[in-house]
């Protein structure tokens, strides 16, 4: 069947002649057409010998935007997985098996009301497993957010911002405090190298073995260790100043010299005024026991002597002299 066409400058009788020989040859006679096509058109007849075709000897592929491929006889049909996101395996007898690989990439976006790994559950914003405890091993876990929670239990948590807030309980660089009250309660024992009030006028520390009190102030400085027997030590050149009922400049001062051996002052079990050697006529006679005084500690002695007739003395009298 060749090519026909009809020029412009043609009669209209080779218009006539081409037009039936086109008919006659080419598109061919209607008559003979096949009962089983009831289209009358050319283009009709071959869509429908088309459809007749694809449903004995072929088939109709159409995809998600409706485009559609039919695939006749002799046709191949190619169905080709991706690398780490689809797997598609032709076998006998005329089987396609399209699944995913052991391992599948996403590479924009997984979306699923509920994603299920094992005994990990993804669903609507919530993290859960059914052993009831997830795991990140020894990866990091960081959030801009807030996490919200139970207990928190960890060998190590830090935080990057400059303060962070436990309950009530605010921690700020190297400062603790409460948020709720002027005072933080510790049930338990408490230990640290050392404890400093406000200012550090005084420490609490131990040294050599013995918990020291030791106080900066300028004018009451002390540094006093207090033995596990519970005996006050002062330290080197230390003294004990009083205050006393007013405060003002005047102060007592108790302190010692310098000792070259061990020495014991003891308070009696009685009350009384110490009387040191400055005090002036502070000893009555009731402190004095009877016999308490002899010739040894009389400044000036003068005796009296009592003789019998063969002048052997019987008694002698002391007293002070004049």
């Amino acid at each position: 069947m060749a090519v026909k066409n009809i020029a412009v400058t043609d009669t209209l009788e080779t218009f006539r002649t081409t037009f039936n020989d086109l008919a006659l040859n080419d598109f061919g006679d209607i008559a003979t057409l096949s009962g089983a096509i009831s289209a009358t058109s050319i283009v009709g007849a071959m869509n429908e010998t088309i459809s007749i075709a694809t449903s004995s000897a072929g088939f109709t592929i159409e995809d998600s935007s409706s485009t559609q491929q039919i695939v006749g006889g002799g046709d191949i049909l190619r169905v080709f997985g991706t690398s780490n996101e689809i797997e598609a395996v032709v076998s006998a007898t005329d089987t396609l098996t399209i699944g995913l690989p052991a391992s599948v990439t996403v590479t924009t976006q997984l979306t699923s009301p509920t994603v299920v790994a094992g005994n990990l559950t993804l669903t609507n914003g919530s993290i859960t497993d059914s052993s009831g405890s997830i795991s990140f091993g020894n990866e990091n876990l960081t959030t801009t957010g807030t996490i919200n929670g139970g207990a928190i239990t960890g060998t190590s948590i830090t935080g990057s911002g400059a303060t962070h807030t436990l309950g009530t309980v605010e921690i700020s660089g190297n400062t603790l405090r409460s948020t709720d009250s002027t005072r933080l309660n510790i049930n338990d024992s408490f230990r640290a190298n050392a404890f400093e009030t406000q200012t550090g006028l005084l420490t609490v520390n131990e040294i050599g073995g013995f918990p020291f009190l030791t106080s900066s102030a300028s004018g009451g400085a002390i540094t006093a260790a207090l033995a596990i027997d519970a005996n006050l030590y002062l330290s080197t050149a230390r003294t004990l100043i009083f205050e006393g009922a007013t405060s003002n400049t005047e102060r007592t001062t108790v302190t010692v010299v310098d000792p070259t051996a061990t020495r014991t002052i003891t308070i009696p079990d009685e009350t009384g005024t110490v009387i040191t050697t400055g005090s002036i006529d502070a000893i009555t006679e009731s402190m004095i026991a009877n016999d308490a005084i002899g010739q040894n500690e009389l400044k000036s002695l003068v005796t009296l002597q009592i003789l019998n007739s063969s002048g052997t003395t019987l008694k002698t009298i002391y007293g002070a002299g004049a």
